[in-house]
């Protein structure tokens, strides 16, 4: 199937490379920007669309790689162009909390296909692409087609629900946009200690760092350490003394989440003591 994209901006950028070095048959990108289109033509060794009509009616797959919040007036304004064009289409958009019920009523066939993962750039992110999970989600006529193809060049997918579409962007927000909340409430603690911002930052880093890579090679319960995983009500009672009182609630909630895993990882060991600091 030929392949276009409309948007081209980081996310379709690095997709129409990857898709294009792996032998897809990617033509080229529109943009409301014709700059964009074009500087996303050349990163990629495609063409620039000058009008949607010539990019829907060329392809017989059609990328929106634009904003969460452009979507639904971009499927407005493709289903305007009439059923005829849209027909046997495959649409897909790349937003991890959109669900492809977006194009009901096109007359097309819908999917949401989202990398799990962070695009920082146009010209290099394509090779971070095999440390993704891709999830695919939409109409049962190809859903089985998309994760031939993905899994056929080298990329991890797993089906998923369109009603779970929200919790598992919920899911990926905890485990990237809310980790920089954590990590500015450390750095914050240390400058209560003396430390610059700066250095609260750079002195968090290395321990956070190998902290990730062990979650990432050992699995969470494996990695876990510390004055939670040890059953330490004496250190923990010290922590909760230290801190005020906004910290401390969310000290003690994300504890009470640890503890599951200590438990997990220590199931013959005593943790009522702590559990019990946790919950007064």
């Amino acid at each position: 199937m030929k392949i276009g994209f409309y948007g081209a901006g980081r996310v379709g950028c690095t997709l129409g490379r990857y898709f294009r070095e792996h032998g897809l048959s990617v033509t080229g990108f529109y943009s409301r920007d014709p700059g964009h289109a074009e500087e996303a033509a050349q990163l990629t060794g495609t063409s620039r669309y000058e009008t949607l009509e010539s990019l829907l009616s060329e392809n017989d797959v059609l990328f929106l790689t634009v904003s969460d919040k452009a979507i639904p007036a971009v499927v407005h304004q493709l289903t305007d162009m009439g059923e005829d064009l849209l027909k046997g289409k495959l649409l897909c958009h790349t937003s991890g909390a959109i669900s492809s019920a977006v194009f009901s009523g096109t007359g097309a066939f819908g999917y949401s296909i989202h990398p799990l993962l962070a695009i920082s750039n146009k010209e290099n992110s394509y090779h971070d692409l095999p440390q993704a999970y891709f999830t695919v989600e939409g109409d049962a006529a190809y859903l089985q087609y998309w994760l031939d193809l993905l899994s056929g060049i080298g990329l991890s997918v797993k089906a998923i629900s369109a009603d779970e579409k929200v919790r598992y962007h919920a899911a990926a927000v905890m485990a990237s946009n809310l980790v920089c909340g954590l990590y500015d409430m450390a750095s914050g603690e240390l400058v209560k200690c003396g430390f610059t911002k700066t250095e609260a930052e750079q002195a968090l880093k290395g321990l956070f760092l190998e902290n990730a890579k062990g979650i990432v090679k050992n699995g969470v319960t494996a990695q876990l350490t510390g004055p939670l995983e040890r059953g330490d009500a004496e250190t923990v009672t010290g922590h909760l003394a230290a801190l005020d009182e906004d910290t401390r609630n969310i000290y003690r909630l994300l504890s009470g989440k640890v503890l599951d895993v200590a438990e997990r990882k220590n199931p013959d060991r005593d943790y009522s003591a702590v559990k019990d600091l946790l919950a007064e």
